[in-house]
């Protein structure tokens, strides 16, 4: 990065630095800006604080803190079931069946509300599964997993631990298949659950952006398992969200985005695209701790979403300033 291109990231860094001291939880992120696999400044080190380090000028805040991932898991879960498509281990094709027990305890989606006895593809279970978060395509997804890893000495939550660990995602750990967390409260420990990082999930959609296209893809897609075809099938179903956040304020760029919910922690985690579709920047926000109101009685999770389209608005201004004529 050159003088100009740092300076640019500093004030982006101050700029988040701000948010986050002024919002009433706790704000942990990574922002890591994306360059062609290969190309100078595609790597570099992580800041302990609020601002950036290192030739890629990645800033973080709180990036190492463990928090519960929620849909956000649904990523590298995704990633893993191409992993094994690629692998031939997997057929997007099959057809696999919504059962009556798949539907106990689910929150999230929209096949809880249909007759059990539909059948979708492997394929449609991961669109719904990353655009509308839907948990029952979760769970099968995980038995698909299953099916095509008998013969390895892993299950499908192993394998996807074991797939998180291959890309370098140190902190994070799945925990459950499905978590069942409708009977959670407030105050509720983070030991059972899927838990994960901001870095983490930064590095890996950094690894998904540089493996979608331009120099060095390749190398950057296989180092997921996968090929720059199945990196940009990653960011077109994350651009199907149904809840963006990141995105919701932005006009000059786009996020292709996954959302992750709990009772006092709320996340996004996302792409930031340029106007072709090209990735820009890797971005990962974890809030934690959120007040159930504010003393004006307005919903934490209001002030979280404003948050989440303050952090998108920032990262717009840096990738894409607006051309004043």
């Amino acid at each position: 990065m050159d003088t100009a291109a740092l300076e640019e990231m500093e004030l982006l860094g101050r700029r988040l630095e701000a948010l986050a001291e002024a919002v009433p939880f706790a704000l942990h992120y990574a922002v890591e800006p994306i360059a062609p696999a290969g190309a100078p400044g595609s790597a570099g080190s992580v800041a302990a604080g609020g601002v950036m380090a290192g030739a890629s000028g990645r800033i973080t805040r709180g990036a190492e803190t463990v928090a519960p991932s929620f849909s956000t898991r649904k990523v590298s879960v995704l990633c893993a079931a191409l992993a094994l498509a690629r692998a031939g281990r997997l057929d997007p094709a099959q057809r696999l069946r919504v059962t009556a027990e798949h539907r106990e305890g689910v929150q999230a989606g929209i096949l809880r509300y249909l007759a059990p006895g539909l059948e979708l593809t492997l394929d449609d279970c991961l669109v719904q599964m990353m655009c509308t978060s839907d948990n029952i395509c979760t769970q099968l997804v995980f038995e698909a997993i299953d099916a095509a890893v008998t013969d390895l000495p892993q299950d499908a939550l192993q394998f996807v631990n074991d797939y998180c660990a291959w890309a370098g995602m140190r902190s994070t750990l799945h925990r459950e298949a499905f978590p069942r967390t409708g009977g959670l409260d407030w105050h509720h420990p983070v030991d059972g659950l899927t838990v994960t990082t901001a870095a983490d999930q930064a590095r890996l959609l950094a690894m998904i952006g540089r493996g979608a296209g331009g120099p060095g893809a390749l190398e950057a897609a296989a180092r997921l398992q996968l090929t720059p075809a199945d990196c940009r099938r990653v960011i077109d179903l994350m651009r199907g969200i149904h809840t963006p956040r990141l995105g919701a304020a932005t006009t000059r760029i786009a996020f292709a985005e996954k959302n992750g919910r709990g009772l006092r922690s709320l996340s996004q985690v996302g792409l930031a695209l340029g106007a072709e579709g090209h990735p820009l920047a890797a971005v990962a926000v974890y809030a934690e701790t959120i007040p159930t109101a504010l003393p004006d009685g307005v919903p934490g999770r209001n002030a979280v979403f404003a948050a989440f389209a303050h952090i998108g608005r920032a990262v717009q201004d840096w990738a894409a300033p607006e051309v004043v004529v």
